[in-house]
């Protein structure tokens, strides 16, 4: 795949206008922005009940390209559908659909059908937009926020590990696997391209800071977001074909003290920095000797 480049093959246009109602400094809206401007306006998109659903005043929404509102539990599902109104429209596949939905939507109360869209190999783009917790609800914990962290619903710290979605979704055997962060969009957007061009289900799980739900300053979302990446919290990696990939090495990485800091979710933490550290370390080397369904994640 020839990789995208900065000012030489980035579309111009926005598929998404100004004025929605999201916070300030909202992380799946800016994953939201690059995933159309990978794919572009032949793309069909649907967000199941969640943040995302915030966006349009009925009947008009800020978006370009067609779109779709669904309960929270049925994105996948209807990205089934749609992709099989296209076949009998003979409009073959022409048509991206992309499912942009929510990590309490995908880890959560809608895993069922994302798992039945993979098992059924229909050629859906799924990107679980992963703020780590159920924030259109009130910051509550979903399986994809990490151990220790301050939610509504745990408010002394999740006591459980993360969910390894991108894993349990690879081990069904059919399927492009990604993970991606707002933090490195270029890496997010390649990887889209690529799924854009791959026959059958795409699953792509995308770091997307939640400026409320995590407790920061608007302004550090991207930094977070590349924080994550840098300290080994949030790996890049793809699975093609049953094979692991790291898509992006950092020479060193940075103590995860830096990414955790800036956020008060993780401020009740001292002494348990260090057990964190050790998890994220213990996983980055399990990752960067190929030991990708060994490797916990945090």
């Amino acid at each position: 795949m020839d990789e995208l480049r900065i000012n030489r093959d980035i579309p111009s246009e926005n598929l998404v206008t100004g004025g929605h109602s999201l916070c300030s400094g909202c992380g799946p809206a800016i994953g939201q922005r690059l995933a159309l401007l990978a794919l572009g306006p032949k793309t069909i998109m649907i967000n199941s009940a969640g943040c995302l659903t915030l966006v349009p005043t009925h009947p008009f929404t800020p978006y370009k390209i067609p779109w779709i509102f669904e309960a929270i539990e049925n994105g996948a599902a209807t990205g089934i559908g749609i992709r099989a109104a296209l076949r009998a429209l003979g409009k073959g596949d022409d048509w991206n659909v992309l499912a942009y939905i929510g990590d309490g939507a995908s880890y959560d109360i809608g895993f069922q059908s994302l798992s039945h869209l993979v098992e059924r190999g229909d050629n859906v783009i799924y990107i679980c937009y992963n703020n780590q917790n159920f924030a259109n609800t009130g910051h509550q914990m979903s399986a994809a926020t990490p151990k220790k962290a301050i939610t509504n619903s745990t408010p002394m710290g999740n006591p459980f590990w993360r969910k390894p979605l991108a894993k349990i979704i690879a081990a069904h055997g059919n399927v492009y696997v990604a993970t991606a962060s707002v933090g490195y969009p270029l890496d997010f957007m390649n990887k889209l391209v690529k799924a854009s061009k791959i026959s059958g289900p795409k699953f792509i799980d995308l770091l997307a800071p939640c400026q409320p739900g995590w407790n920061y300053s608007p302004e550090k979302t991207v930094k977070l977001a590349k924080l994550a990446v840098d300290s080994g919290a949030w790996p890049l990696y793809e699975v093609v074909d049953g094979k692991f990939r790291l898509t992006h090495k950092p020479e060193k990485l940075k103590p995860v003290r830096e990414y955790l800091e800036h956020q008060r979710r993780f401020q009740h933490l001292e002494e348990d920095i260090q057990e964190i550290q050790n998890w994220v370390s213990e996983e980055w080397n399990q990752l960067i000797n190929d030991n990708f369904w060994e490797a916990k994640e945090y």
